[in-house]
């Protein structure tokens, strides 16, 4: 069974995830990006590529903040 603090990290996650979903419609559609096109890779990686950053550095910054 999940403890309050892992349900929270999985909530947050998923928050996460969410909000980029979000974020490639509205790019795409803003921009004019076709589906299944070279340009929609493109996005698609670049929000991997901050996603996966900004979760990164939320879980090391908060790591410190716990042991502080």
């Amino acid at each position: 069974m999940d403890t309050e603090d892992e349900n929270r990290k999985k909530t947050l996650d998923h928050m996460i995830d969410e909000r980029f979903a979000e974020i490639f419609f509205l790019a795409k559609e803003e921009f004019d990006i076709e589906n299944s096109s070279a340009d929609e890779q493109k996005l698609y990686d670049l929000l991997g590529k901050f996603k996966t950053n900004l979760k990164s550095r939320c879980k090391a910054h908060f790591k410190k903040i716990k042991k502080a």
